[in-house]
């Protein structure tokens, strides 16, 4: 049903990403999307591009340059559309949505999410692609991304942990820091466990702020860690749940500019999904599907439901405006 792709990183950086031309042609609508919905001057485009150049890992550069030429597109472009979380944030002040639980059963933590994302057509739903990466040094692990897409939203690692990123907005000024859709990446190739991970999320600066649900392989390993560019604050799990949307709830860090719309259903989701999960804590990935596409918690939006089990290794993804 999903495009798969295999990203060796055992491969020099130039090899490790091969599209078919049809995830070729997917990847160019979806970066034309984003960056007419960025809305970047070309000469702008070109001054992000090099003012992020030395905080990008040398590897992933090199990545994103490969994926240029196979899509026949300036690196600008492509590079730009793997930092449009950052850039929004950013350049912005803008949000996107996210729903996220996790909760302990017999078989593992059972980690869902909901990606909620605009794009025009549902383009984002019709072209998910599950995202195999392997040659890694603490292990193979799995994203739920798109063709083009070189870092990590919806990230698992098996036998190791799952991670989840979801907006938020902060009064904390930016830093000069590596994306953290590349962060995640480096956590799921490099953190050998929950603890490690839990330690590089928390620990390390940022360029802006952002709120990552991480679970483990043991009973209760499920945080949800809060922050702004360079400070953190760790929420556990109550009664064997947790659950983030887009607000802060450890982390006294103020309210960013833009505060409508989207980011003010926060507060409505994370009650309903308070809710639903002290009436019933899920068992099955069905019973998380289920939850997260309750009226209230699903939006319209909404591009992808996903559930991990990181003990496991198992994850499963619908797409509710596809789906039947």
């Amino acid at each position: 049903m999903f495009e798969e792709l295999t990203v060796d990183l055992g491969r020099p950086p130039g090899s490790r990403w091969r599209l078919t031309s049809r995830q070729c042609e997917e990847a160019r609508e979806l970066l034309r999307a984003y960056k007419a919905d960025l809305g970047l001057p070309d000469g702008a485009a070109v001054f992000l591009t090099a003012s992020s150049r030395e905080l990008i890992r040398d590897e992933v550069w090199r990545e994103m340059e490969s994926l240029a030429d196979q899509l026949a597109l300036p690196v600008n472009d492509v590079v730009v559309c793997n930092l449009y979380y950052d850039a929004l944030k950013v350049v912005f002040g803008r949000a996107l949505g996210c729903t996220a639980f996790a909760v302990d059963t017999p078989e593992g933590v059972l980690h869902a999410r909901n990606l909620d994302w605009w794009t025009d057509g549902s383009a984002l739903a019709r072209y998910t692609a599950v995202c195999h990466f392997v040659g890694a040094p603490a292990g193979p692990f799995t994203t739920i991304g798109w063709p083009g897409f070189a870092g990590v939203f919806s990230g698992i690692a098996p036998g190791r942990f799952a991670v989840t990123l979801n907006a938020v907005l902060s009064l904390e000024p930016p830093q000069a820091a590596g994306p953290v859709v590349f962060l995640l990446r480096t956590v799921l190739e490099e953190a050998r466990s929950f603890a490690e991970a839990r330690k590089l999320l928390s620990e390390s600066l940022i360029p802006c702020d952002c709120l990552l649900l991480l679970t483990g392989t043991l009973p209760g390993e499920m945080v949800v860690i809060e922050r702004t560019p360079s400070r953190h604050a760790v929420r556990v799990p109550s009664n064997g749940s947790i659950c983030v949307t887009n607000g802060y709830m450890g982390l006294e860090a103020g309210v960013g500019r833009n505060h409508a719309g989207l980011f003010a259903t926060w507060c409505q989701r994370l009650e309903r999904v308070q809710t639903l999960l002290a009436n019933y804590l899920p068992k099955t990935p069905e019973d998380c599907f289920r939850y997260l596409a309750d009226p209230d918690v699903r939006l319209d939006i909404t591009a992808q439901h996903i559930v991990f089990r990181a003990a496991t290794g198992d994850y499963w993804t619908r797409l509710p405006h596809l789906d039947p």
